[in-house]
């Protein structure tokens, strides 16, 4: 039934999917520094034409019906006392079996990692003690998947709160690794006077939201947010300086016999966020809606029970022109929306300049909406895993490996701490340079 289903509604809204929401499926990307946030679907729709929208509320409504009465009830591992470890582990298993995307990429033999472990957690108890020894055997087990939103929490004592990042733990350990850096004290000495820069009331994981534009020498545009969540900060109510950071780089945009020659949107240590941000903001940069990749979630319990890939497209707002080159700043924490933005905007004018991106391009959203990602089992962890896949245009995949710059400029503590930001100035010089 359900592949009737999927096959019927399909032909019937492919065509609406492509142009008017899988695109913002497909690059959903809010982190929770590393999480993206639920898609908004309900915005989305009421986007749509009635007809269509009619089909939409049909299809998701029955959609999350029929899936949810084809899959294992997750609401009873939710609810009920914790399980022993043996079923822990055989619930964990299954689930990232069914719910995870990438194994059509993955190298990890999942089935292998079955015949492993499973008698070691036969052998747990309750105790402190064996709690350790299982969260040392899921870090094992997960610490070459390739997606980089997957993260496991553990929710009982002694363990509560602790996280198991496979990526980042890898990330740690590889050459050139660096910290977090907080640029913008860097960037504000090349602003001219006037620049606007401030925090919002909307924060994520404890930090709020914050946003710098200016000019440099008074015909480059300089934009900076340190997360995405710029369309719900420009609604918002109360003290709205997000609101006024943005009207001043959009009025830039807009300026009636424009001096800029260049935008520079920096990206660096962005770890992505809301997907409303992506036409929202990147929409003003372009001249024209264009295709730049294409996703897919999962149809059923199979672990290679896909959907068909879909188009993922970035829509042009028309109050804008679109036409100033963009340079695109990243280093390694930038991820999520931030590498969907280079993705989007990247092209033969508008340059990535920097590092390797981290490569975290598949978004988690809400487990009722796609058949694939985030679970909890019982009270014991909960899991973030992509809910959809990503490719580019051409097919690359970026998963687990990230983007690399047009114009490498590797992270330089030492002339950050004299003062100068290279990265900020390799950008700089190349749009000086394209003017000549």
């Amino acid at each position: 039934m359900l592949a009737t289903f999927i096959t019927l509604f399909y032909s019937l809204l492919q065509t609406r999917i492509n142009k008017d929401l899988i695109s913002n499926f497909a690059t959903k990307s809010h982190i929770n520094k590393l999480d993206f946030e639920t898609i908004p679907m309900n915005k989305k729709l009421r986007n749509l034409n009635p007809v269509p929208t009619l089909f939409y509320s049909i299809f998701i409504f029955l959609l999350t019906t029929i899936l949810g009465s084809c899959k294992k009830d997750t609401t009873s591992d939710i609810n009920e006392t914790r399980d022993t470890f043996p079923k822990i582990f055989a619930q964990f298993w299954d689930k990232m079996n069914s719910k995870y995307v990438y194994w059509d990429r993955e190298t990890t033999d999942w089935n292998s990692v079955y015949k492993q472990y499973k008698p070691l957690f036969d052998q747990l108890s309750n105790s402190d003690e064996d709690k350790r020894k299982a969260m040392s055997y899921f870090t094992q087990m997960t610490s070459n998947l390739i997606d980089h939103h997957l993260s496991i929490t553990f929710l009982e004592q002694p363990l509560n709160g602790s996280v198991i990042n496979p990526s980042l733990a890898r990330k740690v350990k590889a050459q050139g690794y660096h910290g977090r850096y907080n640029y913008d004290y860097m960037v504000k000495p090349y602003l001219d006077n006037g620049f606007v820069s401030g925090r919002g009331n909307i924060s994520n994981n404890g930090e709020l939201i914050s946003a710098t534009s200016g000019t440099i020498n008074n015909n480059i545009l300089y934009f900076h947010c340190n997360f995405f969540a710029l369309k719900q900060s420009y609604n918002s109510t109360g003290d709205n300086t997000i609101k006024q950071i943005l009207n001043y780089f959009f009025s830039n945009l807009k300026k009636t016999g424009n001096p800029i020659k260049g935008i520079i949107l920096d990206l660096r240590n962005n770890n992505g966020g809301n997907i409303e941000d992506l036409n929202f903001l990147a929409g003003k940069l372009v001249p024209q809606d264009h295709i730049f990749g294409y996703s897919r979630s999962k149809t059923g319990m199979g672990k290679l029970d896909y959907l068909p890939w879909l188009e993922s497209s970035l829509k042009h707002d028309p109050d804008y022109s679109g036409t100033v080159p963009i340079m695109l700043l990243g280093d390694n924490f930038s991820a999520s929306l931030s590498e969907i933005m280079i993705i989007a905007l990247k092209s033969k004018a508008n340059l990535f300049i920097g590092e390797q991106t981290y490569g975290a391009t598949g978004p988690l959203s809400d487990p009722d909406i796609f058949n694939a990602g985030s679970f909890n089992i019982g009270t014991f962890l909960s899991v973030k895993t992509s809910s959809v896949e990503f490719k580019g245009i051409d097919g690359t995949f970026y998963e687990g490996i990230g983007i690399t710059p047009d114009i490498s400029s590797p992270f330089n503590l030492q002339a950050l701490s004299a003062g100068k930001d290279l990265q900020l100035e390799t950008a700089i010089n190349q749009i000086n340079k394209n003017e000549h």
